[in-house]
């Protein structure tokens, strides 16, 4: 599944063509550790570009080999066959040198034409160089010139060298890798990958463990967790709240406008578990490693589970793949062999530096409003800030108010929905696809007088508004400030007693454990501590007696 063959350049438009020798060019001269501001292309593809789609520029007196051979080296890119005929035609139009040609034969350079539309024999390509030779014929240093042709088999093999882009090429001709992805705006960001990454001096990344030592801001730690991933078997484990920035954070460390040592991009390749990758990451890791291919894998929304499988896998010897993971979930324990980060919540000042770039037309006073209310989580306040028309305000609106307005999201208000959402949040986590009579669905809708069928619906529109989340069939009120305050006041709506039937005596293990996590988090509420009083009285007794 995870593958690229000639066939697939072949099907790239003369756009798509040209972007992707582009993009593997910068890859080339990053590895060397060069800017890719020294590759430039772009443009309309039918414009005039003087006999050159790419042109790399490096200086003069470094040694370069490979797909680029030269440190000035040229790309003429072509989705037509290029028989000898057409290659004269462009090299010398008109008969006569190009000026770009005769550039790069007085820089020692050298030019390349690809064409994705053939797939030459050995015989056809030496004679499409020998057509080359012969354009550059009457050149007083022709022999200073490097002349190649890369036809679309060995275009397919400069792919496989930088595999992040092959999501990239079976994605831009309609052969997409299902739940696999390569660098690109893997949080949403509308500006895409060019959406600048917002960063201050407040504490962001800890290391768990090392709290006394003190964390780093956002910049620190991006530089610091970018050290064991630029080694092949780097494992790395990324933890903290929903919406405190993992995945943007995750798209940065590949951002060569942030910080030093910037990972390869074109090594990225991105899945979220939610969107159920097929091949599978133990899978693509272990093709990756068979093929000794150099590859950095993003894995979002990972369960510890395969995270251990992961980095026993990718830590072996001769390894070639380097995993960062991404995880919601904050967990004591420390996976063998990996650096682990916590992301903290975002200042209020960050928060609000976001909503005024996402949002433009919104009044500084309300995006202090909703940074405010957000406490440093970026997921509620791009949420909130949406609900806002424009023109419209929501300077005045208490804490209340604003909780109706991220919960509704400009929908009629749902009496019902609010129900559900309120039971859903008494635990931690919750199966969502089960809908028998012993679900976790059904015991959740006990409390408030819902069928699993009702609930089912209520969580599938929940999701749609980006207040649960989904993991394979396991389901989560989320942000955690979202779901703490539903929770609290579920536990004032719903009576003690159908509380104590359903999710404390009648309760599977596993459901009561997620509930006692969940009032873990409610040391405000009173009735979450009467049932914590009340637990811990029955089990004192049961001791005594």
């Amino acid at each position: 599944m995870f593958e690229i063959t000639g066939d697939h350049i072949a099907l790239l438009n003369d756009e798509d063509l040209r972007t992707l020798v582009g993009l593997l060019c910068e890859s080339e001269v990053r590895g060397r550790g060069f800017s890719s501001s020294s590759v430039t292309w772009g443009g309309n593809q039918s414009a005039a570009d003087g006999g050159l789609d790419v042109r790399v520029s490096l200086p003069a007196n470094i040694v370069i080999e490979g797909f680029v051979p030269r440190p000035s080296t040229g790309f003429q890119v072509k989705t037509s066959d290029m028989p000898r005929a057409e290659i004269l035609a462009e090299m010398r139009p008109k008969g006569v040198i190009r000026q770009a040609i005769q550039e790069l034969a007085d820089q020692a350079g050298a030019y390349v034409i690809v064409s994705s539309a053939g797939s030459t024999s050995d015989t056809a390509l030496r004679s499409r160089l020998a057509a080359m030779a012969e354009a550059v014929q009457d050149l007083a240093n022709r022999s200073a010139i490097t002349l190649g042709f890369y036809d679309r088999t060995r275009l397919a093999s400069w792919v496989r060298d930088h595999a992040g882009l092959i999501p990239w090429v079976r994605q831009r001709v309609g052969k997409a890798i299902q739940g696999w992805r390569s660098y690109g705006p893997w949080a949403y960001e509308p500006d895409g990958v060019k959406g600048v990454y917002l960063l201050d001096d407040t504490i962001r990344v800890q290391i768990p463990g090392q709290e006394a030592e003190g964390g780093m801001d956002a910049l620190q730690g991006i530089n610091r967790i970018r050290l064991p991933l630029r080694e092949p078997g780097g494992i790395v484990r990324l933890v903290g709240l929903s919406g405190t920035g993992k995945t943007r954070l995750a798209q940065a460390l590949f951002d060569d406008r942030i910080g030093e040592h910037t990972l390869d991009s074109s090594l990225a390749i991105y899945t979220n578990i939610a969107d159920n990758p097929d091949p599978q990451p133990t899978g693509l890791a272990s093709d990756l490693l068979a093929a000794r291919t150099r590859a950095v894998l993003v894995i979002d929304n990972c369960p510890p589970e395969l995270h251990r499988r992961l980095s026993e896998l990718c830590r072996s010897a001769d390894t070639t793949v380097s995993v960062i993971t991404i995880e919601y979930d904050i967990r004591e324990d420390q996976p063998e062999g990996t650096d682990v980060f916590e992301l903290q919540p975002s200042s209020t000042e960050l928060i609000e530096k976001l909503v005024e770039h996402r949002f433009p037309t919104l009044s500084r006073i309300d995006a202090h409003t909703i940074a405010d209310f957000s406490g440093g989580n970026a997921r509620i306040a791009i949420a909130l800030a949406a609900t806002v028309e424009r023109n419209g305000t929501i300077a005045g609106l208490n804490d209340e108010e604003l909780f109706e307005r991220l919960f509704q999201q400009r929908h009629e208000p749902s009496e019902s929905l609010l129900w559900a959402a309120q039971a859903c949040s008494l635990v931690y986590s919750f199966h969502g696809e089960d809908v028998s009579e012993q679900a976790e669905l059904s015991v959740l809708g006990a409390t408030v007088g819902k069928d699993a069928s009702e609930m089912f619906r209520s969580v599938a529109e929940l999701i749609r508004r980006d207040l649960v989340q989904q993991r394979g069939v396991w389901r989560a009120v989320l942000p955690p400030a979202i779901a703490n305050r539903l929770a609290a006041i579920a536990l004032q709506n719903i009576p003690l007693e159908t509380i104590q039937r359903n999710l404390v005596n009648g309760a599977s293990a596993r459901l009561l454990k997620s509930f006692s996590r969940r009032l873990g988090y409610l040391h405000a509420s009173n009735e979450a501590t009467s049932i914590v009083d009340r637990k811990s009285t029955r089990l004192n007794s049961s001791h005594l007696g």
